[in-house]
């Protein structure tokens, strides 16, 4: 069968991605060698501020929930990873931990989403934080699988409580109803999309990510995929 045109707009603009990617992430390798950031050896890759042996200690994920992909559990060094970016600010942990994130979607070898969806924080708490840990995790991971990420897509639309002393019941509860598609501009990128991913820095009960992907389907995205860089256990 002849790929459709829509298909075929995919490809060339992955083509484009990753083209663009592969040059500067060379110049760049030559100016800035990687070094891994938990021992400070040399990265075991161009893409990757990870030496081969802190690459192979981490605490990879094997059994991930049907329907979604993750990359680790959270369990040092990835917890620690996690919330130096989220908490700290050391931004540049969301290059590695996107990147591991990418390597675990490859890993799966299914179909790719044409479109990545980070979890948007409320306006309030990213005028605090400065930053979505959730959108530079999709940007690292889209650049390096040559899919966009579209951060503004979706909104937040009451500003949730933590989840983190929440019971399973109250985490449901929490987000219940807390997302939506950020105006039309975003709804027709969506449909126009298709098969979507939804991002975020760690599952636990995996309530916002199954809100998340609620939101979309009933938005009439077709197909909504689950990314987590962690999952607690």
């Amino acid at each position: 069968m002849f790929d459709t045109l829509d298909s075929l707009v995919n490809r060339w603009g992955r083509f484009r991605l990753t083209m663009s990617r592969h040059i500067s992430r060379g110049l760049a390798a030559t100016l800035f060698p990687p070094r891994c950031c938990l021992c400070d050896f040399p990265g075991a890759s161009l893409d990757l501020d990870l030496c081969e042996i802190c690459h192979e200690d981490l605490p990879w994920e094997r059994e991930a929930p049907p329907g979604a992909v993750v990359a680790m559990r959270y369990a040092p060094p990835a917890d620690e990873l996690i919330r130096d970016l989220k908490y700290r600010g050391i931004t540049p942990n969301a290059r590695v931990l996107g990147v591991l994130l990418a390597q675990a979607v490859e890993a799966r070898d299914a179909p790719l989403p044409s479109l990545l969806v980070p979890v948007p924080l409320h306006g309030a708490r990213l005028r605090e934080r400065g930053f979505n840990q959730a959108a530079m995790l999709a940007r690292y991971a889209g650049q390096l699988l040559g899919i966009p990420c579209a951060p503004r897509a979706m909104k937040r639309v009451r500003d949730t409580p933590t989840q983190t002393s929440l019971s399973m019941d109250e985490r449901h509860r929490n987000v219940r109803g807390a997302f939506a598609v950020n105006g039309a501009a975003a709804r027709r990128r969506l449909l126009a999309a298709g098969h979507v991913a939804v991002v975020d820095d760690v599952m636990t009960t995996g309530s916002t990510l199954a809100e998340m992907k609620c939101a979309l389907l009933a938005a009439g995205v077709r197909r909504v995929d689950l990314w987590a860089v962690a999952r607690v256990k």
